[in-house]
């Protein structure tokens, strides 16, 4: 009897010892809409201008535009060709964008949503920005090797040589401008007042560099890279703080202030976030799970919610480059916006 309750007891423990102790990580965030957008399968770029709780989407010859408040599409841009990157003038409300296809920007009402005026611009435009310091618009422009600087009140426009192909940038509201160098795998830091290149910095470990966010607060600039790696650069000095897993085949990367977040949206389906615990610390947390080709995203601050857009693939995904993500082709009219919130 004693030997059969022994080795019965032995067993319970062994069954008990089996039960995994502590559950599995709860979701960051949960797919609270999935809006339809229709029209062609192309887009990059987003951006949500907080000023008007509106969602703006370049979205191949128009930016299409959805009111977050009520999660509906309030209507497009339109008269664009080849539209990437969106920007706004704080002290005027318009919005900037571009038209690849014409070497053309277009400045528009967002209230209207029509065009005012368009201005030349330079080959293989991409990202944009505006900047507070100089009251200025820094567009990237890849093939040129430059970036375009444009005055809005006057419409003077400058070009500003770079040693790489330029794919996204942000400012530090203090007069600097980072630069992603996406073929050289280095970041360039631009004096905005003066518009002059001050330094080249290497990006070890990272190739292909972005998408790009930044934390003026901290010091710290956030640069996705196509080989599943996020860098963490010293805005002063150009170190590199800290090179973070992401997944792969990221195309933007955004930071949410209030959270302390660093986002990357990857197009194999996977929205990476780190958390910042400090200046020189940081933290990757469990990957949430999206949709294949979400490779872009805009954040808004006050609510935490993410804004992601992607289509239905349409047959297997082309790797072009080795050890990169696949790119897929999108079926016309399967575009769709997709909306993750904050698990509380």
């Amino acid at each position: 009897m004693r030997r059969f309750w022994h080795a019965g007891l032995s067993a319970l423990f062994l069954s008990a010892a089996a039960i995994p102790t502590a559950r599995a990580a709860a979701p960051l965030y949960e797919l609270v809409q999935s809006l339809p957008l229709g029209g062609g399968a192309q887009w990059d770029y987003m951006h949500f201008h907080a000023a008007t709780g509106q969602l703006f989407i370049a979205h191949g010859k128009s930016l299409t535009v959805v009111d977050t408040a009520t999660d509906k599409l309030q209507g497009n841009v339109t008269g664009l060709d080849g539209t990437h990157g969106i920007a706004f003038d704080p002290a005027t409300g318009l919005g900037f964008t571009d038209s690849s296809g014409t070497r053309t920007l277009s400045v528009f009402d967002p209230a209207t949503l029509k065009v005012k005026k368009t201005l030349p611009a330079l080959e293989d435009t991409d990202g944009m920005v505006f900047d507070p310091a100089s009251q200025r618009l820094f567009v990237a422009a890849g093939d040129s090797k430059a970036v375009l600087v444009v005055t809005p009140s006057t419409g003077a426009e400058k070009t500003i040589k770079l040693l790489g192909k330029p794919e996204y940038l942000a400012v530090n509201e203090a007069g600097r401008l980072f630069v992603a160098l996406n073929s050289t795998n280095e970041m360039a830091e631009i004096n905005t007042p003066s518009d002059t290149v001050m330094a080249n910095w290497p990006l070890p470990g990272c190739v292909a560099p972005t998408g790009m966010a930044i934390d003026p607060a901290a010091g710290r600039v956030f640069t996705s890279c196509q080989n599943g790696k996020l860098a963490v650069v010293n805005a002063k000095t150009g170190q590199e703080v800290a090179l973070l897993p992401i997944g792969k085949g990221s195309d933007s990367a955004a930071f949410d202030a209030k959270r302390h977040l660093i986002f990357s949206a990857n197009r194999t389906g996977t929205l990476s976030v780190i958390k910042e615990v400090s200046p020189t610390h940081y933290v990757a947390l469990p990957p949430v799970k999206t949709r294949l080709g979400a490779r872009t995203m805009a954040v808004d601050e006050a609510t935490g919610d993410i804004f992601l857009v992607t289509g239905t693939p349409e047959g297997a995904g082309v790797v072009k480059h080795p050890g990169f993500a696949p790119r897929y082709q999108f079926k016309p009219g399967s575009l769709t916006l997709l909306v993750y919130r904050p698990v509380d």
